[in-house]
């Protein structure tokens, strides 16, 4: 039962993002773009693969990747996408996001014509080539197969860890803002209790001045 938990693990941690969708062309004035994301974590193998199909002329599909990061790492950037396929390794915890964009050609008319991209996102152990692995190290399909339950593994570990840090920050910011919030209470309160004080004795010096105590 542990062993099936642990490949179910596994293979949950390999994520895939596929699609399929019709990318209507735009001028380049109005640079109508399609994006799809993904949360990935940092050191993230991934593979990207995108084909656009044949269509009506006068249509050029460009492609971006890059993360929302503070430091927005740019990981490709493709010119008239026709079929595509490369490898990046992500450098921090954020969304991995893929922007395509259809440019129409100048001369041709914007009349709704489409483009239909498939895209496809593998990352950790999916996006690895098992099968060149399998034949560049000899290795047989039992082993390669373990190959690929260890590499899900690491990925498992490095995301928990991430998410153990991630947690630690969140309990840090918590402690700290009921921290702030307790001494703020604590210096209304004294801030209250001061004027209520001064007032009864003001009031007090005044009823005694006109003595009318």
């Amino acid at each position: 039962m542990k062993t099936l938990a642990v490949l179910l693990l596994a293979l949950l941690s390999a994520v895939c993002l596929a699609i399929e969708f019709d990318l209507e062309a735009t001028s380049e004035v109005l640079g109508t773009r399609r994006c799809l994301s993904q949360w990935l974590p940092k050191n993230t193998h991934v593979k990207v693969s995108a084909k656009v199909l044949p269509g009506f002329p006068g249509q050029k599909v460009n492609l971006e990747i890059h993360d929302d990061s503070p430091h927005m790492n740019q990981y490709g950037v493709r010119k008239q996408v026709d079929d595509v396929s490369f490898r990046f390794d992500t450098q921090a915890h954020a969304n991995v996001i893929a922007c395509f964009q259809n440019m129409l050609e100048s001369g041709y008319p914007a009349d709704g014509r489409t483009l239909t991209v498939q895209f496809k996102m593998d990352s950790g152990a999916m996006a690895e080539d098992f099968h060149k692995m399998q034949q560049d190290e000899k290795l047989k399909p039992m082993e390669i197969e373990l190959r690929r339950v260890a590499m899900s593994l690491d990925d498992i570990q490095e995301e928990l860890q991430y998410l153990k840090q991630r947690e630690g920050s969140l309990r840090d910011a918590n402690e700290l803002m009921n921290s702030r919030v307790r001494t703020f209470g604590i210096v209304s309160i004294t801030v209250l209790v001061a004027v209520a004080v001064y007032q009864v004795l003001y009031l007090r010096r005044f009823f005694h001045q006109k003595k009318l105590i």
